[in-house]
């Protein structure tokens, strides 16, 4: 069988997208092809996600791989654009702020103390100077706040569309198909059968397919502790403008909110339901926008008027029991890599991610950043990540 690629990811998400690219432009030579079965990415968590941007983590090694992802998107658009194209990630720096009560302040303070001391920008806000930076917002009930003025959100389409056709650009190869199967060879590569074109040969395979990934990894009969969580959100309209941009608002009723990326009068939703049932389930539930969703925005933002459901959507998490990645090789085939389980935060974190894979492939080890607390391993050993999603 004729080698179709060195490296084969299978899954071209916002993750493996910026793998290939990292891999090229750390100028690996070998030959990449990128598996991805719906290349409108319609279901993709990517393109269903608000594309936060946020150092708010509370253990070094989450903190250190968002803030090298936030240095990445602040220069996106200039670096990512070449004769392809300009990319349109459009990182707007408005802050991320996280709305504290009695019984999730001392968690989140101590987390504060984390994020402070890895030189975080972040305040500590009162009641008062939460209203002084958004005077819309109902704070009454607000024990304090945490405030990082330099985080934001991207538009997520227009940054997997960046990673992508750079990376296309710079010399990868994308195949539109489904991989139904795939297995080591006696010579330790790996054996990829796909639905339309066949089996292909690869030394190096990356999964790197999202909710999806255990499905894909038990193809091999491996088993992958990722599981698909529903998280919903929606589109509304304020009936004016406020005059302002918000910054990505986290309340502590489990929803959380910020402006649209090219409007005045837009906001983006998402609600999470704590007891969610796992698997996949595309359906948006429109009686959590009446039950959860509009009484939370009229509480929060009394002086904004009453919201317009323009649309809702459906999208997932892909959920680790620790609620954090999974990066690394796989313990028994050394040539098998996972990058996947991100439990919400595959956009934000997806820059760091691209560069950690792209030097362990390349080079056997992480330079950038210590990546070793994510390995698959963690899970038999007890030695989890304590720093859950929001």
């Amino acid at each position: 069988m004729a080698q179709t690629a060195d490296v084969v990811l299978i899954g071209g998400g916002i993750i493996g997208a910026s793998i290939a690219y990292h891999l090229f432009h750390d100028g690996f030579t070998g030959r990449v092809l990128v598996i991805e079965r719906d290349t409108t990415y319609a279901r993709a968590a990517t393109a269903l996600s608000l594309g936060g941007v946020r150092q708010l983590y509370g253990v070094p090694s989450n903190i250190a791989m968002a803030r090298y992802s936030l240095q990445c998107y602040e220069q996106f658009d200039e670096v990512m654009s070449a004769a392809w194209g300009r990319a349109q990630a459009h990182f707007h720096q408005r802050g991320y702020l996280l709305l504290l009560d009695a019984h999730n302040q001392d968690a989140w303070l101590k987390k504060y103390e984390v994020q402070r001391q890895m030189g975080v920008e972040v305040e500590r806000l009162s009641p008062p100077e939460v209203r002084k930076l958004v005077p819309h917002l109902f704070v009454d009930d607000v024990a304090c706040a945490l405030y990082s003025r330099r985080d934001g959100y991207v538009n997520p389409r227009g940054a997997l569309q960046g990673f992508a056709e750079r990376a296309r650009e710079l010399g990868c190869a994308w195949l539109q198909d489904e991989v139904i199967g795939f297995g080591p060879t006696d010579g330790g590569t790996f054996t990829v059968q796909t639905e339309r074109a066949g089996a292909l040969s690869t030394s190096v395979l990356v999964i790197v397919s999202g909710a999806w990934s255990q499905y894909v990894a038990k193809l091999a009969g491996i088993q992958l502790p990722v599981t698909p969580v529903r998280r919903q959100a929606c589109y509304v309209t304020l009936p004016r403008s406020l005059g302002y941009k918000l910054p990505m608002v986290i309340d502590s009723s489990d929803v959380h909110f910020r402006h649209d990326t090219e409007t005045d009068d837009h906001l983006i939703v998402s609600y999470i339901i704590r007891d969610e049932p796992a698997g996949f389930n595309f359906e948006w539930d429109s009686a959590a926008f009446d039950a959860h969703i509009e009484p939370t925005l009229r509480r929060r933002l009394p002086g904004a008027g009453r919201v317009k459901l323009q649309r809702g959507w459906a999208g997932h998490y892909a959920v680790t029991p620790d609620e954090n990645p999974i990066l690394g090789r796989h313990p028994e085939l050394p040539n098998l890599f996972m990058a996947t389980g991100f439990s919400g935060h595959g956009v934000m974190l997806a820059p760091a991610a691209g560069k950690l894979m792209s030097e362990l492939i390349r080079l056997g080890r992480y330079e950038t950043l210590d990546a070793t607390a994510y390995r698959l391993e963690r899970f038999a050993t007890g030695q989890l990540i304590e720093d859950p999603q929001i």
